[in-house]
């Protein structure tokens, strides 16, 4: 599915600044805002729009960021970041092609740096890993590049995997709902009438 410019433009204007006010996005867009508070609880469903963030210094808060870089077997890498997906010095985690995994992590204070390595020396499956402290910040924006064209990949609503072909699209209770077969879709359908027809205690 292609964004339409519509989409584009919302997309970019509550990035620049998620405080606005749906009047004040309909406004810069010139749109309804109906229309735009529709285009934006889609794209909410889609998952292309995960939340709404402050942005906050921290090299302001006094705190210390390290860039770390973990080599593991390429089977090891999801269980080791299952093992940092809930740990709040661990901002941010991707698990790389070739067969890294690459966390951005914040401290409060140093000495919480050594502990936090001590903590990856424990673990068996990592084989070695590089840290570098930030030491000065020149570009930190979102990933998501806003541009003309862009195509929303949909998951299955089902199965959860990545559509790459047209959709089987099915509305149901005023929504529509994605799925990458007409067997994810017949599945989806039996189990919401199963809902529909259990008991309610």
């Amino acid at each position: 599915m292609e964004l339409d410019e519509l989409d584009i433009n919302i997309l970019r204007t509550i990035q620049d600044n998620s405080r606005l006010s749906l009047r004040q996005i309909s406004e810069k867009v010139k749109a309804s805002v109906p229309t735009v508070s529709h285009k934006i609880a889609d794209m909410e469903d889609f998952g292309v729009i995960r939340g709404y963030q402050t942005v906050l210094d921290t090299e302001r808060l006094g705190e210390l960021s390290v860039i770390l870089t973990i080599k593991a077997r390429p089977s090891d890498l999801n269980s080791i970041a299952e093992r940092f997906r809930n740990d709040e010095n661990v901002r941010m985690l991707f698990i790389l092609s070739n067969g890294r995994l690459h966390m951005i992590c914040t401290f409060g204070n140093s000495h919480l740096i050594n502990d936090f390595v001590r903590r990856l020396g424990k673990i068996p499956e990592i084989i070695e890993y590089d840290i570098s402290n930030i030491i000065h910040v020149v570009k930190e924006n979102q990933r998501a590049l806003i541009i003309p064209n862009l195509n929303l990949v949909l998951q299955c609503q089902s199965c959860k995997k990545e559509i790459r072909d047209n959709p089987v699209r099915i509305k149901s209770d005023r929504r529509d709902y994605y799925f990458c077969s007409n067997a994810c879709a017949i599945a989806f359908q039996e189990k919401m009438e199963e809902f529909r027809t259990e008991p309610q205690s």
